[in-house]
């Protein structure tokens, strides 16, 4: 039990130690998907300028590898492997689909655009929300793993 407390605290600063780390990677590949979905009818204007998330983007990616941790504790390596390469495909989808999704609403919902195109401030787009949300919806998969073992658990006892 001790070790999986140790090793669920260390996985939890581990991945806000992610999160912080990659928060200008992701921050440009939204904006780029943005661009890109609505074929280069978002323009962004002003000044790429931002201090830090708000605690839900550093929260999610630090519950997300608390989860994938105690999911994995005492798994074979090749089912560990299997879980995260399914918890990053499902991650880098979520967030194409949630990007593309919101920039093409923000094009529909422009009515008084010049020539079509939509200028977003850089700080317009929800990145956090976008980024935890798609963190979030990825570890069903392995709360539904949790579960079921638990589950399967209870009955063996009984």
């Amino acid at each position: 039990m001790i070790k999986k407390i140790v090793f669920g605290i260390l996985a939890f600063i581990v991945g806000i130690g992610i999160a912080y780390h990659s928060e200008s990677f992701f921050r440009d590949l939204i904006q780029n998907i943005f661009i890109w979905s609505t074929s280069d009818t978002i323009q962004f204007i002003g000044k790429n300028f931002f201090v830090f998330s708000n605690k839900l983007y550093f929260l999610t990616f630090g519950i997300g590898l608390l989860i994938l941790t105690l999911e994995n504790m005492n798994q074979e390596t090749i089912h560990i492997i299997k879980n995260v390469i399914i918890y990053l495909i499902l991650f880098g989808i979520l967030l194409i689909a949630i990007s593309a999704i919101d920039a093409n609403i923000k094009v529909i919902e422009c009515t008084a655009c010049e020539n079509g195109i939509r200028k977003l401030h850089w700080n317009e787009v929800k990145y956090e929300l976008i980024i935890g949300t798609s963190a979030i919806i990825s570890l069903i998969p392995s709360l539904i793993r949790i579960l079921k073992r638990k589950k399967n658990l209870a009955h063996k006892t009984v």
